[in-house]
């Protein structure tokens, strides 16, 4: 991926009226992929940690997530969650540190796996749109803090109705 910001989506530049002065692919060669229609039955190769990411991120993302595509990478995310259960249950178990091969005390290398597994992870929620930097890539949410004006106003309404 080059350096820089991630390109904007096709529909952002175009309700941007097109800043750029790009080619933009004519309306007509875009594939609309149909959405999520409620919540896709959970793969049966899920446990509990990985079935209630199933249910959480499909409920979350049912407006941009569409199942003829993002199965595949939901269903490896949602495994994710339930290997990164196990590791931490073995790490509860083990301890974050244990003997090394001459005895000497050291860091139990599930560390390691438990925290290569959750990059990996990262990248998957990424390109599934589940950080706010990809939601908002994608048009698809914008957190905007309410200033005290606002807030005041918004107290003020719900005083008068």
């Amino acid at each position: 991926m080059p350096p820089g910001p991630p390109p904007a989506p096709i529909e952002l530049k175009r309700l941007r009226g097109n800043p750029g002065k790009e080619k933009l692919p004519d309306r007509s060669e875009v594939v609309a992929l149909p959405p999520a229609d409620g919540i896709p039955p959970a793969p049966a190769t899920l446990g509990d940690a990985g079935r209630a990411a199933w249910q959480r991120l499909w409920a979350a993302g049912r407006a941009w997530l569409s199942p003829a595509t993002d199965l595949d990478i939901m269903t490896r995310l949602c495994e994710a969650h339930d290997e990164r259960a196990a590791l931490r249950a073995e790490l509860a178990a083990t301890g974050y540190i244990v003997p090394g091969s001459h005895g000497q005390p050291r860091p139990n290398p599930l560390i390691r796996t438990l925290r290569e597994l959750e990059a990996q992870m990262t990248r998957w929620e990424g390109l599934c749109g589940f950080t706010p930097a990809d939601r908002a890539r994608l048009g698809y949410a914008e957190v905007k803090r309410q200033s005290k004006l606002d807030e005041l106003l918004s107290r003020r309404h719900r005083g008068a109705g």
